[in-house]
């Protein structure tokens, strides 16, 4: 049986580090970090319907703190604390009725694509490459022939 995995991305707008709130965390003295974390968190979402949550069985556990030290290791405890609190504040993520972080405009940032689609898309990309090298193959064959033709 073929495993049809789902490979998801997160998508930024090219205008990302001009966003006002991007702009402003990058203000603050912290503020590289608070982003790259922003971004980590983002990631660590995308395979989870943007929330910051581990599901165990029917039970659905929140990130805290000190899970996102954890998973995000690059970051310590009052960095975490003190970015999520500007998240918040400027809207980029939202608590949710089960106490679960979840990332704001969520679908306007995640992409994906299942394993069978991605093989599809990768099989036209070699076809367009072979495609092209083909045809500058035809072009430099047929500029030869020309230079030849000419010495003659």
């Amino acid at each position: 049986m073929e495993d049809n995995k789902k490979f998801y991305w997160i998508k930024l707008n090219t205008d990302f580090y001009s966003r006002d709130n991007i702009d402003f965390l990058m203000s603050q003295k912290d503020g590289a970090n608070y982003v790259v974390l922003y971004q980590m968190l983002c990631c660590k979402t995308a395979n989870n319907n943007e929330s910051l949550s581990t599901n165990i069985g029917e039970i659905i556990v929140p990130y805290d703190v000190d899970k996102i030290v954890r998973d995000c290791k690059y970051f310590n405890k009052d960095t975490v604390i003190v970015a999520l609190g500007f998240y918040k504040k400027l809207g980029l993520i939202y608590q949710d009725t089960n106490n679960c972080l979840q990332i704001s405009n969520y679908e306007d940032m995640i992409g994906s694509e299942c394993s069978s689609a991605k093989r599809v898309r990768e099989w036209r990309e070699r076809k367009a490459l072979q495609s092209n090298t083909n045809v500058t193959q035809e072009i430099e064959i047929e500029i030869e022939n020309r230079d030849y033709d000419n010495k003659r």
